[in-house]
């Protein structure tokens, strides 16, 4: 599959009933973690590379990663 380099990859969704939240990048399905800014395996930027903190990098992909789950009003 050919992925633009300059595209920033994406967080693979998890599933709402998985307990585990290990982050995987969508260009090569690869774990990463907080304090990784690019894919660990081809180098490519991932969503929140640009967050001033670990911390802050982690909520956004959280948020990337869960985005398909369904919210309840608060």
């Amino acid at each position: 599959m050919y992925l633009n380099p300059g595209v920033i990859a994406q967080i693979l969704p998890l599933g709402p009933n998985g307990t585990n939240s290990t982050m995987f990048t969508e260009c090569c399905e690869c774990a990463i973690c907080d304090d990784e800014r690019n894919c660990p395996c081809c180098n490519r930027k991932v969503i929140g590379y640009d967050a001033d903190t670990n911390h802050e990098r982690r909520k956004i992909r959280w948020r990337n990663a869960t985005s398909q789950w369904t919210r309840r009003p608060k």
